[in-house]
């Protein structure tokens, strides 16, 4: 699933600061960046917590769209950025159980 295009009306109002907008707008793209998450990362709940992480920076950097690129795409980019750093992190840092240490 890719990640869906919001009505340009939506976008505006929540770059206006509409929090009925903004919460549209965050359904919307919610599926699309989950699947991304869930295809980069593998596991649901990591998918998920990236999730939740990736909307919260669109939150954050709303502002900053220019209308350059499409909407997606500047979704995606932002999704993308933070799941190549996630996956570096854990790739770099692996969970040890207690148990395999006494192993």
């Amino acid at each position: 699933m890719k990640i869906t295009d919001p009505e340009p009306g939506q976008l505006n109002a929540a770059r206006q600061g509409s929090l009925a907008a903004l919460d549209g707008l965050l359904g919307v793209i919610q599926p699309g960046v989950y699947n991304l998450a869930l295809r980069v990362l593998g596991q649901r709940e990591d998918a998920a917590d990236a999730t939740q992480e990736i909307l919260l920076k669109v939150v954050m950097h709303l502002t900053t769209f220019r209308d350059d690129a499409s909407f997606t795409t500047w979704v995606w980019r932002i999704a993308h950025n933070h799941l190549m750093t996630a996956r570096t992190r854990t790739l770099e840092s692996p969970v040890v159980s207690l148990e395999s240490l006494t192993e």
